[in-house]
């Protein structure tokens, strides 16, 4: 199956990595970001899509599928944003308190990895409109890796990342971080 990351448009003007207790509805900039997207995916056959149940994930999916209204559409809380303590060393400040959550965040994951794995199969190409971090630790989590262990990439507001995921668990990255269908002063 091939799946489709996007990140959310820009939500915030002045902070790039908004917390899971922020819910934001897009900025002016983020439907313009959001319908540029549109346009870039209006030629693609998504045979589902998801989004965060967060505002900006859901505006973004609005917008975005407006040239796919006949595609399955799910808002799941199994795709909200997660800490970055999953993909980068755990910080010195670390407190055994937060480890309930990183261990929910996990489980939501592989609930949405298990989900996708299960519910959709060989053939379908899959859109998944979420988060910058819940995108950067779910793709290794798809081929059976810890997300620490995977390089990081740069995740853009309503930028695109393919993945190809076989049938043998073997997970292709064919694009990552792809704007091209943004402004140069579109970019955030």
């Amino acid at each position: 199956m091939t799946l489709f990351f996007v990140r959310h448009a820009q939500a915030t003007e002045d902070r790039r990595d908004l917390s899971r207790a922020e819910d934001p509805p897009l900025t002016a900039l983020g439907r313009r970001q959001a319908t540029r997207l549109a346009r870039r995916l209006q030629n693609e056959r998504f045979s589902h899509a998801y989004a965060s149940v967060m505002k900006r994930c859901r505006e973004t999916a609005r917008l975005a599928l407006e040239l796919h209204r006949h595609t399955p559409y799910t808002e799941t809380a199994d795709i909200m944003e997660v800490s970055r303590d999953h993909f980068v060393s755990v910080p010195k400040a670390w407190h055994p308190a937060s480890h309930g959550m990183l261990e929910q965040e996990k489980d939501a994951m592989g609930r949405f990895a298990n989900r996708l794995r299960h519910d959709h199969g060989p053939g379908q190409k899959i859109l998944v409109i979420a988060h910058g971090n819940l995108i950067r630790s779910l793709m290794p989590m798809l081929g059976g890796k810890d997300a620490r262990e995977s390089i990081l990439i740069e995740i853009d507001n309503a930028s695109v990342t393919v993945l190809d995921v076989w049938s043998s668990g073997a997970v292709i990255l064919k694009l990552a971080n792809c704007v091209r269908h943004l402004l140069p002063g579109e970019v955030t």
